[in-house]
């Protein structure tokens, strides 16, 4: 059984000893948990499994004499294809579970040890989806499933943040048949003087695409008057539009957009910085950026938790995502 953490980075120095403290007492009951749901997982996934080769095995000796030998070969598979995606769903609904009890069991105590930090799983509290839509940060969405809320401070400077999946009403490439429109991090970030104009910091689609995202832009931030910021290397990959040019140019300082293309080149990820987009808004700065990678991840069904050592760095690792940009919002960057 791990019974130490390494200390790997700034932000983890200390947290050996609250380990030792306050997890590792834990792992007995986290195991036992593990294998309840895994137990769980196995029997249902070998029941779904089970009734697509029952029902193969019933179409084929139904269908026999018919169809030839390809029709009799797909008459078994299609049903166990179909089981095969039962179990698969119902493992991964399984592994859900194990993964959120791990995260409410876990979770606490790293937020106890960073200090100023709160931490919803369920994400019950919630995020501005319809504001931030409105704004023109993320498109229009038909369904929205939120997970992982953090809630706190860092350099007095107050943050909420949850992982996002927002998917369209159009049935196709996804589990549950819906094209997802966004997957990544919302995230809003307090800005020290409201800001009662609206400002769009927009992915520039160049040339048409551009006049079709201000054309079917609906009463999102793209139907506002566009800005001009004068920053090249920004304009290369962002377009602007506020309610009020003046008052954006005043705020997009050539710092502030050294800094944000700063942390669109460098959180981004394979997406580019054109997986970042933001908006100002009262007191409020919001920002949605694209991510593949799971937030907050731990507890991997089938790995004992005593084996939790590494996802923890995982965890450290997502905390610092938002403290990074923060930093450089303050003109602050990573070497």
């Amino acid at each position: 059984m791990t019974t130490t953490f390494t200390e790997q980075a700034d932000i983890e120095t200390g947290f050996s000893e609250v380990f030792s403290d306050r997890i590792v007492p834990r792992l007995d009951e986290l195991e036992q948990k593990r294998q309840a749901i895994l137990s769980v997982a196995k029997r249902h996934a070998t029941i779904a499994l089970a009734v697509g080769v029952v029902f193969g095995l019933w179409f084929t000796w139904a269908g026999e004499g018919s169809g030839g030998i390809g029709g009799l070969i797909a008459g078994f598979l299609l049903p166990v294809a179909f089981g095969g995606v039962a179990a698969f769903l119902l493992w991964k609904r399984q592994a859900a579970k194990w993964r959120g009890s791990a995260a409410e069991t876990i979770m606490p105590v790293i937020c106890d040890f960073i200090g100023d930090m709160t931490y919803d799983h369920e994400a019950l509290r919630g995020f501005p989806l319809e504001r931030i839509q409105k704004l023109g940060v993320i498109r229009p969405f038909g369904e929205a499933k939120t997970t992982d809320r953090l809630e706190g401070t860092y350099r007095d400077t107050p943050f909420e943040l949850v992982q996002a999946k927002l998917s369209s009403n159009s049935r196709r490439r996804d589990d549950d048949g819906a094209k997802t429109q966004f997957k990544g991090l919302l995230m809003r970030i307090g800005v020290p003087e409201p800001i009662s104009d609206r400002i769009l910091i927009a992915r520039d689609f160049h040339g048409p695409g551009n006049k079709l995202a201000e054309m079917f832009g609906g009463g999102t931030g793209r139907r506002l008057p566009k800005v001009d910021t004068g920053h090249e290397l920004f304009e290369q990959y962002f377009e602007v539009y506020s309610s009020n040019p003046s008052v954006a140019r005043e705020i997009l300082a050539p710092g502030f957009l050294d800094s944000f293309v700063k942390i669109a080149e460098a959180e981004s990820g394979r997406h580019g910085p054109e997986g970042l987009e933001a908006g100002f808004h009262e007191e409020s700065f919001f920002m949605a950026l694209k991510r593949d990678d799971e937030f907050l991840q731990m507890g991997a069904l089938t790995s004992p938790a005593d084996e939790i050592e590494d996802e923890l760095h995982g965890v450290f690792e997502d905390i610092s995502t938002v403290r990074r940009i923060i930093d450089r919002l303050h003109g602050d960057h990573p070497a």
